[in-house]
């Protein structure tokens, strides 16, 4: 087991070499599409440059709303086309979904681990996300989408730069029966939360959102503003709810169910209401599956 100071060396160095490996690929367009959905004045216009920017990016998002995901019969060419035929909030959502997904794409079975399982974890929790905040607030609010999708992305930096100590974790895990949230801070003396909260400072993502990827394990909004509480209260409670259904990978972490019912509580949502979520959420996934999304 690392020691405090040890882990939090070990932490510094990784985002260092997060900052300069193919993680942050994704950086500038990423980070580009937040701008984008956080300024009230951007414009259909301003997303097509976003993307268009990203060649590879702009010809997969033309592929996928050609599918017959989206049953468009159709020919459409550019990103204009794709904005105009599904709509300016579904292309943001696929844009940062696709670019996402490159961390994502590699295969390796784990302890009942992949990249894959984990992606399909961080759509639906990205896609639960949504629907609860909509529910709740009927608002929405694209920091939700964006915390979903990335929430998790400390387990791909673990998984990448520190493969021993990834096995280690899942092995602790799984044969131990502990959530990998202990099992990391056994073996690492950090969680992939703290890393996703690092790697959101540095890439320079507003507050909101670095409180919803630092949180989504422990969740203590009440230090926090109303903005705060709301978007880190959605988090939590879509993580948990997705696990629970075992929707993607599985981090066995069952000894949450208080913190959710606490959040559930404060969000003022029965468990009937989360129920007809979640089964929305199964009918997305399941769509996407059949469509080769994962």
């Amino acid at each position: 087991m690392n020691s405090p100071g040890k882990g939090s060396r070990l932490l510094k160095n990784l985002i260092v070499e997060v900052n300069n490996s193919d993680i942050s690929s994704i950086k500038e367009t990423v980070t580009q599409l937040i701008r984008i959905i956080n300024d009230p004045k951007s414009s259909a216009d301003d997303l097509k440059h976003a993307i268009e920017i990203d060649p590879p990016l702009s010809a997969k998002l033309v592929k996928i709303v050609r599918s017959a995901y989206y049953g468009y019969t159709k020919e459409i060419n550019d990103i204009r086309e794709a904005i105009v035929c599904i709509g300016f909030d579904t292309i943001k959502e696929l844009a940062l979904n696709q670019k996402v997904f490159n961390l994502f794409k590699e295969y390796e079975y784990i302890y009942g681990y992949t990249r894959i399982s984990l992606w399909k974890h961080c759509i639906a929790v990205a896609i639960c996300g949504k629907l609860i905040y909509r529910s709740v607030f009927r608002q929405y609010d694209d920091t939700i989408y964006i915390a979903g999708l990335l929430h998790d992305i400390g387990y791909i930096v673990v998984d990448q730069f520190l493969p021993k100590e990834f096995k280690e974790i899942l092995k602790k895990s799984r044969f131990e029966k502990k959530s990998l949230i202990d099992a990391e801070k056994e073996i690492l003396g950090f969680t992939h939360a703290d890393i996703g909260k690092r790697i959101a400072e540095e890439w320079g993502f507003p507050d909101s959102l670095v409180y919803a990827i630092a949180n989504h394990h422990s969740l203590y909004p009440e230090q926090e503003n109303e903005e705060y509480q709301k978007i880190a209260y959605t988090i939590y409670a879509a993580d948990y709810a997705c696990q629970r259904k075992n929707i993607g990978y599985d981090e066995n972490f069952h000894e949450r169910k208080n913190l959710f019912q606490k959040c559930r509580i404060k969000l003022k949502l029965t468990e009937k209401a989360i129920d007809y979520i979640i089964e929305k959420v199964e009918n997305e996934i399941t769509k996407m599956e059949e469509a080769g999304f994962f």
